[in-house]
């Protein structure tokens, strides 16, 4: 079931409106079919089911038809929002983190995937003067965001 059926109607939409425009504009279906499955490979996430497991030595991502394991080593931070955790690779926020970390949604189980990822990242985490010092910083995006630093 989705989460956000507004949105995924809106995402459709979109790619309808992008394949009418690209269709107008070029009179091809070969460039409007390669343009709609390049989108649609950005947006699959968001409709096809995917399955997450933390364990002990990484985070396993299962989706319809790939699977990757991605070693806890990987990440250098996280930040928490009201609809997921990410797992970053970057040490400060960083606008490439939602294309090279992992995104974990929230389904029921808030409490848990928060206490367990900040468990394992202080494991991971080298000591150094920033994860001595053990602040929270706010997301300057939104506000409910916090960072382990």
């Amino acid at each position: 079931m989705l989460r956000s059926p507004v949105r995924a109607v809106l995402a459709m939409a979109f790619i309808a409106v992008m394949a009418w425009f690209i269709q107008s504009l070029f009179e091809t279906t070969y460039f409007t079919v390669v343009a709609v499955l390049l989108v649609w490979g950005q947006v699959a996430g968001f409709f096809l089911p995917t399955r997450f497991e933390l364990g002990d030595d990484g985070v396993y991502v299962r989706g319809l038809v790939s699977r990757r394991k991605k070693p806890w080593g990987e990440f250098r931070s996280y930040y928490v929002d009201r609809e997921g955790l990410l797992l970053s690779p970057f040490e400060e926020r960083s606008r490439l983190e939602r294309f090279r970390g992992v995104s974990l949604q929230f389904h029921g189980n808030r409490d848990e995937v928060v206490a367990f990822v900040e468990r394992v990242m202080e494991r991971e985490t080298p000591p150094g003067p920033s994860a001595a010092a053990g602040e929270m910083d706010a997301d300057p995006g939104d506000g409910t965001s916090d960072e382990p630093s």
